[in-house]
């Protein structure tokens, strides 16, 4: 029997994306929730006593680590020696291998793989042998497919388990399409369990064998909703067994606020007052959406869309929080009375929108924007759904600033 923990995906040191205006407390908070759950992850395989840890990449956010974050990962990594505990760790795209003199040295417990496949063996303390195969990025594209050069099962082992940070053809996402593989490709090298990073998304993508996404430990903006954590990995000759266990102190969720029959500010006020007043909202990152009518008046439209109408709602204590991190006022037209860019011009609308999308032409629009602003390098505008995301609110923009010739004039 051979018990161990799976995570991925820590990215410590993360910059937190789009957000602003909080207070520093607040921020200082979130900032330092990534290295929270490392240390949760920590008092898990200490309380499980497990055999080892397996950490399936971007063990950091970038490659560029910061001296704060090394210390802080060695002080537990330290723990975890001290609990007679191995590490068996793999480098991802965000923290790919770099400049050894840049690094602060691991415990003697922590094994890194390299950036080749290889196979560690590691002994339990009831003799069994568990092969443990994998490899680091030594770059931050790696579009090989990585997963021949995964051995067969070794069959002299008691369990043999994979270590992959990478994309499972044809599933939608919005991470990159990194180390590419088939979930045939993973049952023909007949292991026990593949350890996956790189979606965030927790997810068992097979049962024969058991292969698991962990998804990251924290998440780190409006699209990583929900609880976060690591998965506890039971296996035996006739039996597996796997738990989650939570790790983040902060989750994001999303609301929708339909207000439509709605007149007044006030109404309104105390509809998401009562919202939040919700037990499920408890250390809690919001993105909420209001949806108000065609014939809401411009005056209250204006209130809605003014940041200090949410700061009134921030409930900030020492012990939790609820803090409206984004919002958006959705307009419901009736379409009989819509008269905008989307109907009046149909066809230059939509192809003004399917070339957009177009990786190329998003890039030349956006060049600048990217090349020059202070906070680029925390963007990423090769993913999919940073791009959708851009493109929906400028449509959005669009159709309430231009768009509804007969209603309001915004």
């Amino acid at each position: 029997m051979v018990r161990y923990i799976h995570a991925a995906d820590l990215h410590l040191d993360s910059p937190f994306k789009g957000l602003k205006n909080m207070p520093e407390a607040l921020f200082d908070k979130i900032k330092a929730s990534t290295f929270d759950s490392l240390r949760k992850i920590v008092d898990a395989a200490i309380h499980h006593r497990v055999d080892f840890v397996l950490v399936a990449g971007d063990v950091y956010d970038i490659e560029d680590r910061s001296i704060r974050a090394q210390v802080l990962l060695r002080k537990e990594l330290e723990r975890l020696n001290d609990a007679d505990i191995s590490v068996y760790l793999i480098h991802g795209n965000h923290d790919y291998i770099t400049n050894d003199e840049l690094h602060l040295s691991l415990p003697k417990n922590v094994e890194v793989f390299g950036p080749e496949v290889e196979t560690k063996i590691h002994e339990t303390a009831n003799k069994e042998s568990i092969a443990i195969s994998g490899f680091s990025y030594d770059r931050n594209w790696i579009e090989d497919r990585k997963i021949r050069d995964y051995p067969v099962r070794n069959t002299t082992a008691s369990f043999h388990i994979g270590l992959l940070h990478g994309y499972l053809e044809g599933q939608n996402t919005e991470h990159a399409r990194y180390a590419p593989f088939t979930l045939t490709e993973l049952k023909e090298k007949n292991y026990d369990y593949w350890a996956l990073g790189h979606i965030h998304k927790r997810q068992q993508l097979g049962q024969q064998p058991l292969v698991y996404y962990s998804g990251n430990t924290q998440g780190r903006h409006k699209n990583e909703q929900g609880e976060k954590g690591c998965l506890l990995v039971e296996l035996t000759n006739t039996n597996e067994k796997v738990t989650f266990i939570p790790t983040a102190d902060i989750t994001w969720q999303s609301i929708t606020l339909d207000v439509t029959s709605y007149q007044t500010i006030n109404k309104i006020f105390e509809d998401i007052k009562k919202e939040l007043t919700k037990e499920h909202y408890k250390n809690c990152l919001l993105d909420l959406t209001l949806e108000v009518s065609e014939n809401m008046p411009l005056s209250v439209m204006r209130k809605l869309d003014d940041d200090d109408l949410y700061q009134a709602f921030q409930q900030i204590e020492t012990s939790s929080f609820v803090y409206i991190a984004s919002h958006n006022v959705l307009i419901r037209r009736e379409e009989s009375r819509l008269l905008s860019l989307e109907s009046s011009f149909p066809t230059a609308w939509n192809k003004a929108l399917t070339d957009v999308k177009k990786e190329e032409i998003f890039q030349e629009l956006t060049h600048e924007l990217f090349s020059m602003h202070t906070y680029a390098k925390y963007s990423d505008e090769n993913n999919e759904k940073f791009r959708n995301d851009i493109i929906t609110a400028a449509e959005r923009l669009l159709l309430k600033d231009l768009g509804d010739a007969m209603s309001h004039d915004y």
